[in-house]
């Protein structure tokens, strides 16, 4: 009988992936500004989803925006299974995993956008990324089978640079937010702050 893979060297892929994503979310958890009952983040994202679509504003434009951009990147990751470009085009999972790690930052900032204006606050997304983008690579070690003939090396490779690529999305996002909130902040500071060059 031969041992599961899951029970090779490879373990030690599951078991810091499991341990990256506990670490990297007790951390998003300690920063300024994360958002309240995590548990409850899907539900909020549907609701203020629906929500700010309907008031048909530029808020509108842009969850609009983010769901056709969630389409695309489910699109490009089936696509990527069914007809094996993972494997033919070596690139692929680069743009894959980069469009989702800054995907999802972007969906949760937006779902938690008054708690990020409240907080002036958008780093806690870094971590949060890693943490699913973590939890992620566990799923794919538990329930796929496309790492079994891997050596450790390669797939030790391939979790790096998939984790990396999520967070390298992560990071623009919350640069592109941060410096959105700064301004936002700066121009209210402005306007409540008398001029006194007169």
């Amino acid at each position: 009988m031969f041992a599961l893979p899951h029970f090779s060297p490879r373990i030690i892929l599951g078991v810091t992936s499991t341990g990256l994503a506990t670490i990297a979310w007790f951390i998003a958890r300690l920063m300024r500004g994360f958002p309240n009952q995590p548990q409850l983040w899907v539900p909020r994202l549907i609701t203020r989803c629906i929500s700010d679509i309907r008031r048909q504003d530029r808020i509108a434009v842009v969850w609009v925006g983010f769901v056709l951009w969630s389409g695309a990147v489910t699109t490009l990751h089936f696509a990527g299974l069914i007809f094996n470009i993972y494997t033919a085009v070596s690139w692929w999972d680069l743009l894959t995993h980069a469009m989702s790690g800054s995907g999802i930052a972007a969906l949760v900032l937006l779902t938690h956008r008054k708690q990020v204006v409240t907080h002036n606050a958008v780093w806690w997304v870094v971590p949060t990324v890693i943490a699913i983008g973590a939890g992620f690579e566990v799923y794919e070690f538990i329930f796929k089978s496309f790492w079994h003939e891997w050596s450790l090396r390669q797939y030790s490779i391939d979790t790096a640079v998939d984790l990396g690529m999520s967070t390298l999305g992560a990071l623009l996002v919350a640069s592109i937010a941060n410096h959105y909130a700064t301004v936002a902040d700066d121009s209210q500071s402005g306007i409540s702050t008398p001029n006194h060059a007169d």
